[in-house]
């Protein structure tokens, strides 16, 4: 961030991302340098601002937050977020909450040790976006991309592989409205739920390539889809033991009570 400038830091969320809104230029220049293990920063606009934040754990100097969101963003199987370098002086970070391409998912998951400066050459090739022939070339290398540049895309090799089919339709699970209808239901034929009920209702439903924790995850952001749509609310006063029903329900319960 920029201080001079006297501007704020804006958080815009929406249904299946986020944009964070910076002032200031993008003193690196570009991402993918960053990703390396050995970047350092070329100068901080305040190095006594800070050296002293790093000396109370509030900030980090060797570019480790960036590279920190884009590892977890790997681990969730989800795209690489997106810089966008506007002008004259503001810098807006894309962070997504949703899948684009199956096949570069599924090259996730089969691929833990993917460092993420390979990851984020896989994710320029589910978004289109240009590299150039020795990047190409990496790619090829590894057997993770298919195509002649620059019209190349994400190897779908192993959904091609006829004992593999029906897991890969697994893998690949069902859309968000599917799922949140299966949420709908329950709670028309139950009353109320939490979110225990809805894991074991979506469990085994999700895709095969989530973890636990992913599956959680996205049982959660399904639920906070649903509260923002006015479907569904919250009967408890507390969040971390959140009881789900229908806003139709409680509606039709407050007339009968009148």
């Amino acid at each position: 961030m920029d201080y001079t400038q006297g501007g704020r830091i804006y958080i815009d969320e929406f249904e299946d991302y986020f944009l964070v809104q910076n002032p200031g230029t993008f003193i690196p220049g570009e991402v993918l340098p960053i990703l390396s293990p050995g970047y350092n920063a070329p100068y901080y606009r305040n190095p006594l601002l800070a050296e002293t934040m790093t000396n109370v754990n509030m900030i980090d100097t060797v570019a480790m937050g960036i590279r920190k969101v884009f590892r977890i963003q790997q681990e969730r199987l989800f795209p690489m977020p997106d810089y966008y370098f506007m002008k004259p002086d503001k810098v807006v970070v894309k962070v997504y909450g949703k899948t684009l391409d199956e096949n570069y998912m599924r090259m996730l998951y089969d691929h833990p040790e993917f460092d993420v400066e390979t990851v984020y050459l896989l994710d320029c090739v589910q978004k289109k976006q240009p590299l150039n022939q020795e990047q190409y070339k990496r790619l090829r290398s590894l057997g993770v991309i298919e195509g002649k540049a620059p019209n190349v895309y994400v190897s779908s090799l192993i959904a091609e592989i006829v004992d593999e089919r029906a897991q890969y339709i697994r893998n690949k699970g069902q859309n968000d409205q599917f799922y949140k209808q299966m949420i709908i239901d329950y709670l028309r034929q139950w009353g109320k739920g939490a979110k225990r009920d809805f894991m074991e209702l979506l469990g085994e439903k999700l895709p095969d390539v989530l973890s636990d924790k992913q599956k959680n995850d996205k049982i959660r952001n399904l639920l906070a889809l649903l509260r923002r749509e006015g479907q569904i609310w919250n009967t408890s006063p507390n969040r971390r033991s959140a009881v789900w029903e229908l806003v139709e329900s409680a509606k039709q319960n407050n007339l009968a009570d009148s």
